[in-house]
């Protein structure tokens, strides 16, 4: 019996680490770099449209990959939609991409926050893996030209006068 124990508690410290690390089947590349390229995407949005990266030249975009389960995700879901609320007239567009997650978990987590800007579920993180994103969550801040300015990883909501200052960089 207590050998069954032992066992029970190391596949739920194995599955906990592997929820905390934000685990996928694919290995990622190195985070994209502050002064790259963004990689190209073509991504269907959760109400069924599509967009892809080039729909967003000319202007600044903020990407955020985020999962339901994540709780950094959820913490900065406000600020998220507080800077669009406060950009919706500039030449900048906000963008949720969900990653690690289950298709119908994400749309529930996009209904949850009501979410005012346009999201879409990266099957297979393929999205994320080009970009080098092993977790969520990961923020980029595109210029216009669609250069990246600022990477991010983890919770914005713990850095909100840098994260307003990064948004208004890509204006």
């Amino acid at each position: 019996m207590n050998l069954i124990n032992c066992f029970k508690k190391f596949c739920a410290s194995f599955f906990l680490i592997a929820l905390i690390s934000g685990c996928s089947d694919e290995v990622s590349k190195p985070l994209l770099q502050v002064g790259e390229k963004a990689v190209p995407f073509k991504i269907e949005l959760v109400d069924g449209k599509q967009t892809q990266l080039e729909q967003y030249a000319g202007k600044g975009l903020v990407i955020t990959f985020m999962s339901s389960w994540c709780p950094c995700s959820n913490e900065s879901m406000p600020l998220m939609k507080q800077a669009y609320a406060a950009h919706q007239n500039d030449q900048i567009e906000f963008l949720m991409i969900g990653i690690q997650d289950s298709r119908s978990n994400f749309k529930d987590f996009v209904k949850k926050w009501n979410s005012p800007f346009p999201a879409g579920y990266d099957e297979k993180d393929r999205i994320a893996n080009d970009y080098g994103v092993s977790s969520p969550p990961t923020t980029f801040f595109i210029d216009k030209n669609g250069i990246v300015k600022r990477a991010f990883y983890g919770n914005i909501a713990k850095k909100p006068d840098e994260f307003r200052q990064w948004v208004k960089e890509i204006i």
